[in-house]
């Protein structure tokens, strides 16, 4: 599940920065007691099955109560005359249901669509929801591929659309293989956040003095990179290399990374290394951890909160390329970054949450000298044989949304809206939360985050 409670966004100015607080409006909801005309269909097998209106039963305590959804097999011709679960859509199906438009009254900073959902689906067989400024321009949001019957709570958010209409997708997609009941969606929200603007200092790496008073900041920190003087940290990664090529040994100081902002991300480039064949650099195991630029005045960091990033392996050209390269977030670390605790997915469709202790920027496997040693939270997932899961819905080519949320001694992770694990953390610091990723044996890597929050008040942290 993937929420959202509320939004701060920066933009700059000389002296202060525009921030939205929260002020979340319900612009449409549906209970699918029965089919509303907001709604279109499209279909690809001639009016047989369509998304329809269907009865299902849902416990209430001991009770079995009687109640309706949409279910992606339960209209058309042949769809509408089955019965939940017993139905079944069929292979090569695409069906659409399509709600809109929902015209905002003002600047939208935020919008949010929350939809439970059963999933009873075969491999290969997909569910989509989605959030579009246009009827037939492309959607964004959250594929759910995995199959399951107990009902799930799926929320998912977008950057700002301004005050363009909006419109609601759900497509479900099978392939020509097995088929079982398909998805059945209940109670959807969509709402906008339309904030309400304050005046923040702007949070730079060496700050220049703002006029007094000064208000006091929000505890909630996002940052869309929109802003190059936003305080993230720029520049050249240097590291200390000692490797021998060609029967002569290299010791000096190397650069093995490069970071900065373009245009509406931070980005992170760790080039190609000699191992490759091309240019005289090791870039092999390097992993800059970058801290957010918070103000002073949020840490420590409180018992519960959620850290949350969406990024991309920009350089990918296929799945799994560039093998097993890494990105994610740190959740928590003490003041001086040397002890992190990080959540992090790959370009391999796979996850796993890890503290570095004695981490020395920007990483490295020192087998001789007792540094950046890594010791598992959540191990990264494998399946018999000792072969790495393969998550669909962890994206290699498109953006991913990672989040920790911590509650006291846990963490619960979570990609792209899905819960994966929990982990035990006792004693962790909580003096900085921030970026980190890069490259094991497979270079070149290159990362664009295209933003990071900090949330004291996330649904996740308060369960």
């Amino acid at each position: 599940m993937l929420f959202f409670a509320s939004l701060v966004i920066a933009f700059s100015g000389n002296d202060a920065m525009i921030s939205p607080t929260s002020m979340w409006t319900p612009v449409f909801t549906d209970t699918f007691d029965v089919l509303l005309p907001v709604w279109t269909h499209i279909d690809n097998v001639n009016g047989n099955y369509r998304w329809g209106v269907t009865p299902y039963t849902r416990s209430l305590g001991t009770l079995e109560v009687t109640d309706h959804g949409l279910w992606s097999a339960g209209g058309g011709t042949v769809g509408g005359a089955q019965s939940w679960p017993t139905g079944t859509y069929v292979n090569n199906m695409t069906v659409w249901a399509i709600a809109g438009p929902f015209t905002p009254t003002q600047r939208v900073w935020e919008m949010r669509l929350q939809i439970d959902v059963q999933n009873r689906v075969a491999a290969g067989d997909t569910l989509f929801i989605g959030l579009s400024n246009g009827p037939l321009n492309p959607y964004k949001g959250v594929e759910v591929s995995e199959s399951f019957s107990e009902w799930r709570s799926i929320s998912w958010s977008t950057q700002e659309f301004g005050q363009s209409p909006v419109w609601i997708a759900l497509l479900f997609t099978s392939d020509g293989q097995s088929v079982d009941a398909g998805s059945l969606v209940d109670n959807l929200v969509l709402e906008f956040n339309y904030g309400a603007t304050v005046y923040l200092p702007v949070v730079r790496r060496d700050p220049t003095p703002t006029p007094t008073p000064t208000p006091t900041p929000l505890p909630i920190y996002v940052d869309h990179f929109d802003n190059p003087a936003s305080g993230w940290h720029t520049g050249e990664a240097i590291r200390f290399n000692e490797w021998c090529r060609d029967g002569i040994c290299y010791a000096r100081d190397e650069v093995v990374a490069y970071i900065s902002y373009i245009p509406g991300h931070y980005r992170y480039w760790i080039p190609l290394s000699w191992h490759g064949g091309i240019g005289d650099v090791d870039t092999w195991f390097v992993w800059p951890a970058e801290r957010a630029p918070m103000p002073d005045s949020y840490y420590p960091l409180p018992e519960r909160y959620c850290v949350e990033a969406r990024g991309k392996f920009a350089n990918a050209r296929r799945d799994y390329d560039p093998w097993w390269a890494h990105w994610g977030i740190v959740f928590g670390a003490n003041a001086d970054m040397t002890d992190l605790y990080t959540f992090e997915i790959n370009a391999n469709h796979n996850y796993g949450a890890q503290r570095f202790y004695n981490y020395v920027y920007p990483g490295d496997v020192q087998r001789e000298q007792p540094i950046n040693i890594a010791t598992n939270i959540i191990p990264w997932c494998k399946t018999a044989e000792d072969y790495p899961c393969d998550f669909p819905f962890i994206s290699t080519m498109d953006y991913n949304v990672v989040k920790a949320a911590v509650r006291g001694n846990v963490v619960d992770v979570y990609v792209n809206g899905h819960w994966m694990a929990r982990g035990n953390i006792p004693n962790m610091p909580r003096h900085n939360v921030g970026l980190f990723g890069g490259t094991w044996e497979y270079t070149p890597v290159e990362l664009w985050f295209d933003y990071f929050r900090y949330d004291p008040f996330c649904p996740e942290a308060q369960q």
